[in-house]
């Protein structure tokens, strides 16, 4: 056994393999292997890592005759792991050298099943940071210094909007993940949604470290940056799928988080699903063990189509705004601004009493103080966004500053309560 074992699936990365690899061999801490998993590259990439491996015993190399897709080469590096904890980077991307020995040691001081760390980025051109600017390379809300549950955590990210799925900035205990059966939905593209997504839930001491460890790449022609694909759509649905199997199996889990990202990832399957034109039918990318899945799909739309239509009925009140301030920064309020956002309305921002215990933004939005807010704007409302044991006093506040406002709780609108 050696202290950490780094996963890393290759495919044509010959312009940025050696860096990735000079990257994890530098580091501080000398106990590694690196299982580098070539998935039938087609350009020199093979080459590149049996050099590696000759010079370096750490070096263990699998060449794959046929391409699997990432999450193939991730399982199987997971399975030949001897490493106490396991660490997954891109073969484009980079790690700083002090990255794995201080994740180690911090994971060992508090006996950590995962943690979480931040990153900074590389853009190779002015364009692509453009392209770019809304990846959130650190968090900036707070989190607890000491270990919690992977739920509590987990639904912190989400309420904070900084749930990120990149397994490169997670760092994981080899046992947990194998015992717990954690690993990648196999053939799909986006399959790191899924890992991420129950390893943090079912882990019982996390933490998050607000250290730089990850070098993100921003590069052409990489998932992140290539056009939409169909083969997004169906990735997307198949973690869809296994995400609402898993909770359906763990009925004892209760999380906001949770069933707030099962949405996000469905709208995220229709936003793929809008792609297709009239000349390619998405059936074909299920396999035929998957096509009762594309059959209840179809049916979830056609329901789904129907609820759309009421949900912009519900807020055709306030279609005449031009400036929609949420009050409220909880669960009802990011819920509230999610429909909002989805049916067209412009959310100008949120408003809270007090910012010291509220994320600086959510979904991007700022939130300010009601103290902070001269004015909401011409032709603008407060939406009053919380539990009716607040909306009283929340009334009287914005009374006070004569704006006028709805309320909204238990889904109904009540207003406008006009003051001008």
């Amino acid at each position: 056994m050696c202290k950490v074992s780094v996963i890393i699936p290759v495919y044509d990365v010959e312009k940025y393999l050696s860096a990735c690899l000079d990257s994890v061999l530098g580091q501080t801490l000398r106990d590694i292997e690196i299982i580098a998993i070539d998935d039938a590259s087609p350009d020199g990439s093979a080459r590149i890592l049996d050099s590696y491996a000759e010079r370096d015993k750490r070096v263990k190399v699998i060449h794959l005759s046929e391409n699997h897709m990432q999450g193939y080469g991730r399982n199987r590096g997971l399975e030949l792991a001897k490493g106490r904890y396991v660490y997954f980077l891109d073969s484009d991307d980079m790690i700083f050298p002090n990255a794995l020995e201080e994740l180690y040691c911090e994971a060992e001081k508090d006996r950590l099943d995962g943690v979480f760390f931040d990153s900074e980025v590389i853009y190779e051109t002015e364009d692509l940071r453009q392209q770019g600017n809304d990846y959130k390379a650190v968090r900036k809300a707070d989190y607890p210094d000491e270990p919690v549950s992977g739920l509590r955590l987990y639904d912190l990210f989400m309420t904070a909007d900084e749930w990120l799925v990149y397994v490169q900035r997670q760092f994981w205990k080899r046992e947990y993940l194998i015992e717990n059966g954690i690993f990648n939905i196999e053939g799909i593209e986006h399959e790191d949604e899924f890992f991420s997504f129950k390893a943090i839930i079912l882990a019982q001491r996390v933490k998050y470290l607000r250290r730089n460890y990850f070098i993100r790449r921003y590069r052409e022609n990489s998932v992140m940056t290539r056009a939409r694909m169909p083969k997004d759509f169906h990735g997307y649905f198949i973690t869809y799928w296994h995400m609402v199997r898993f909770l359906d199996e763990r009925s004892d889990i209760v999380s906001y988080g949770a069933n707030s990202h099962v949405m996000q990832i469905f709208g995220s399957v229709i936003a793929n699903y809008d792609m297709f034109d009239k000349t390619e039918d998405p059936q074909k990318w299920f396999a035929p063990e998957e096509q009762d899945l594309y059959r209840i799909f179809k049916s979830i739309l056609k329901n789904l189509q129907s609820i759309q239509d009421r949900d912009f009925l519900f807020w055709q009140p306030l279609d005449k705004y031009e400036n929609i301030w949420i009050y409220g920064a909880g669960r009802i309020a990011t819920t509230t601004a999610r429909r909002l956002l989805e049916t067209k309305h412009p959310v100008a921002g949120f408003i809270v009493t007090d910012k010291s215990n509220n994320p600086e933004s959510i979904f991007e939005i700022k939130v300010s103080e009601l103290k902070e807010v001269k004015q909401i704007g011409p032709n603008g409302i407060v939406l009053v966004a919380m539990g009716k044991a607040m909306q009283a006093e929340v009334a009287e506040l914005l009374q006070s500053r004569g704006f006028d406002y709805f309320l909204y709780a238990n889904n109904e609108l009540v207003g406008p309560v006009t003051l001008k």
